[in-house]
């Protein structure tokens, strides 16, 4: 009985390697994405708590309005760049996507591909296997056959 080879296994195992790489990829580009969200929120609560702490304290001198406002010119020029890095990260992950899906599909392909030659070859080994079984039932049955004969002629 011959064993299955799959012609085209180097090629999938390539594929599957391909899809793992894409895959990280993509995990890196959310974790990333997740960093900067994070980073986002954490710079508009600091905004919010340095306001509600200018007007809590009631007076405040003009220096520390000025500080005050130095203060959420910077945080919102940071708004600004993180704005501009999220929307970055964003398209990049919208690019990994779809190299992840095109990966996926290559990859998918082939092990249909693998799937369809593997039942071939169970379906022409049982037949192989069958047409053996039945050539040794009609050799037995003709060889039975011969030696009834032989044994009934005087």
């Amino acid at each position: 009985m011959k064993i299955f080879r799959f012609p085209l296994q180097r090629v999938l195992e390539w594929r599957a390697l391909q899809l793992r790489v894409e895959e990280e990829k993509l995990a890196g580009l959310q974790h990333q994405l997740t960093s900067l969200l994070q980073l986002r929120e954490k710079l508009s609560a600091e905004r919010t708590r340095s306001q509600s702490q200018l007007f809590v304290s009631g007076t405040a001198a003009g220096s520390d309005l000025q500080s005050w406002a130095l203060y959420q010119a910077r945080l919102l020029k940071q708004q600004e760049l993180l704005k501009a890095r999220l929307l970055q990260c964003e398209k990049l992950t919208l690019e990994q996507r779809q190299r992840l899906l095109k990966a996926r599909t290559d990859h998918r392909v082939l092990e249909r591909l693998k799937e369809r030659r593997w039942r071939q070859w169970v379906y022409l080994n049982d037949r192989e296997l069958e047409d053996t079984a039945a050539e040794v039932y009609l050799s037995k049955w003709n060889r039975e056959d011969l030696e009834n004969k032989s044994a009934e002629l005087p």
